[in-house]
């Protein structure tokens, strides 16, 4: 028996065709969904002494991108529990919240992998800056929104990490007990 090779060719095309593709490269694939993506690896819970309009950068919230791919932080917030409750109540409140709208060094809103986002509460002279694989953010919290912008509770709280409507949650860190300065996972 004898095949035409043009119409082996053909069919080899259409199956081919009608084959699912194959998953992105890393390269150029991105996140754009929560869960396994974005995840707190520290959180600054207490500043050391008294809480003062100089120590708010000792609160903090650190988080990296381990999902692989490079993540879009646009619109991403960072949170306590109060501030939470409200954005997903749909009252959200600028008071406890940081919303990312850009990075520094002109890097946009992508997070490559393995790379960190600190959201400081304080400010920095300069403002944003990046650090090796870090960026580092300064909120500026308002002095009015906590005890000298502090507003993570010592004792007892939760920072997030979500979309901009608050229940697509990112990652999440609670902790119940005073006493410590910091919480890692």
């Amino acid at each position: 028996m004898r095949l035409n090779k043009s119409a082996i060719l053909l069919a080899a095309v259409v199956i081919a065709a009608s084959l699912p593709a194959g998953p992105a490269s890393a390269s150029t694939a991105t996140a754009d969904v929560p869960g396994d993506v974005l995840k707190i690896v520290e959180v600054g819970t207490d500043a050391m002494g008294a809480d003062s309009y100089a120590n708010r950068n000792r609160e903090f919230v650190r988080f990296q991108n381990v999902s692989g791919v490079p993540v879009d932080v646009a619109g991403v917030l960072v949170e306590d529990n109060w501030a939470h409750a409200k954005t997903v109540a749909g009252d959200a409140h600028t008071c406890n919240t940081y919303k990312i709208v850009d990075l520094p060094s002109n890097a946009g809103t992508m997070v490559a992998a393995g790379e960190y986002v600190t959201v400081f509460n304080g400010t920095r002279w300069g403002g944003n800056r990046k650090v090796g694989s870090e960026y580092q953010l300064f909120a500026n919290s308002d002095t009015d929104c906590g005890t000298f912008g502090q507003f993570f509770n010592n004792d007892a709280d939760t920072a997030w990490v979500t979309k901009a409507n608050g229940t697509d949650v990112y990652s999440s860190k609670s902790w119940d007990w005073n006493g410590g300065y910091v919480v890692k996972p």
